[in-house]
């Protein structure tokens, strides 16, 4: 799957799921892994970044991917429980807790 049709799937998945959809694309030599994530709803964003504080940002990053792939339309190394592809699932779990923003407040107080 080229880069256009990467972007044309998480297009029609956002239609279909009715929120931002994601693309995660990761190189394994030549092969492509690729997963598609969903923007999460508030309170798992809040339950995350909570997540951080009590367990590690790893644990967190985890969980929160959990929530969010698209497992169907997802390439299955990204979320198998195989040593060989932990580095697949950490980069998905790392990539997905970025997603989540955080805004700093601006105002200068005197």
């Amino acid at each position: 799957m080229d880069e256009i049709q990467v972007k044309e799937k998480a297009e029609k998945l956002s239609q279909l799921h009715g929120c931002n959809v994601t693309p995660l694309v990761f190189k394994d030599g030549e092969d492509s892994i690729i997963g598609f994530v969903k923007e999460p709803p508030r309170i798992v964003k809040q339950r995350a970044l909570d997540a951080v504080m009590q367990k590690g940002a790893v644990t967190a990053a985890g969980e929160l991917m959990e929530a969010m792939l698209i497992k169907e339309e997802s390439d299955q190394r990204l979320y198998v429980d195989r040593p060989e592809y932990d580095k697949f699932y950490l980069g998905a779990s790392m990539a997905c807790m970025e997603l989540v923003k955080v805004s700093q407040e601006q105002f200068k107080k005197k």
